[in-house]
């Protein structure tokens, strides 16, 4: 699995968590919106560190 696809399996759970959050019992809902953050903010990071080992053009 390279970092692409780890990046995009991130966004698409951060979604996910972020539909369940919509549904959930009210007392739940911060910890789905805490759990969607936290996706997000990986999948910044991820995102980060494959630009850094990305290819450069010649």
């Amino acid at each position: 699995m390279n970092l692409r696809e780890v990046i995009k399996i991130l966004r698409f759970e951060r979604r996910r968590v972020l539909a369940m959050s919509r549904v959930c019992e009210p007392e739940f809902a911060g910890d789905y919106l805490r759990t969607a953050r936290a996706l997000g903010i990986a999948a910044e990071i991820v995102e980060k560190f494959a630009g850094m080992h990305r290819r450069k053009d010649k």
